[in-house]
């Protein structure tokens, strides 16, 4: 869960560029994965697509924070995080819940209006993807031992980590068509991401919910 209020003020160690390459690395396969559920047909994969934007907002917001918590000068909500982090994780909320109607809708044509899907191409660019997660994950998971555990760190890492069951459900599928062609393993499984997206929308709205609520001076 991104915890807003507190990220800035629990990640004081000075190397903030330790997010940069897993925020790289999610976003470039993100939109792979975007373009991928395109030439596949596949919903799963644009579901899990939409789940690694939230990575790449999360690893974002933690960079910001790291950044912005050496600069004593920008401007701030009276939580004490910055007004460019709030706005950020507004957008992102925003987003995340179109992403998650779209695929419900979609979802519900699909299953009264099956679409093929190239089962072999969904399961190579999934396996990929969870590939990439896997080395995200050990590069935080590295990171936290390296400069110990923040509110950042635990934040991406959990993001992650929730992608990565979105990933093996994608692959899932792929196997699924792949072997037996069953088709409505697709959006059903797609529904299924989408519940661990929206999970972490909610937890996020929640956090924002609570800073904007938060009266505490700086």
């Amino acid at each position: 869960m991104t915890n807003l209020p507190t990220s800035l003020h629990d990640d004081d160690h000075d190397d903030h560029d330790h997010y940069l390459v897993p925020f790289l690395l999610i976003f470039t396969f993100a939109i792979i994965e975007a373009i991928g559920s395109w030439y596949t047909g596949s919903l799963a994969l644009l579901s899990d697509a939409g789940h690694m934007f939230t990575d790449v907002a999360a690893l974002g917001l933690a960079w910001l924070a790291a950044i912005l918590a050496k600069n004593p000068h920008v401007a701030r909500h009276k939580s004490g995080i910055s007004y460019a982090e709030l706005a950020v994780s507004i957008i992102n909320a925003l987003t995340m819940l179109a992403v998650i109607v779209y695929v419900l809708l979609e979802a519900i044509h699909r299953f009264k209006h099956p679409q093929p899907v190239q089962g072999l191409g969904l399961i190579i660019i999934a396996t990929l993807g969870l590939i990439v997660n896997l080395i995200v994950a050990k590069q935080l998971h590295h990171q936290t031992l390296h400069h110990g555990e923040s509110l950042n760190n635990k934040a991406a890492f959990l993001h992650v980590m929730g992608d990565l069951l979105g990933s093996v459900t994608a692959v899932a599928a792929g196997l699924v068509i792949y072997l037996t062609g069953w088709m409505p393993i697709d959006p059903i499984l797609s529904l299924f991401i989408s519940v661990l997206l929206l999970v972490f929308t909610l937890n996020l709205m929640g956090d924002i919910g609570k800073t904007l609520r938060t009266s505490r001076r700086i």
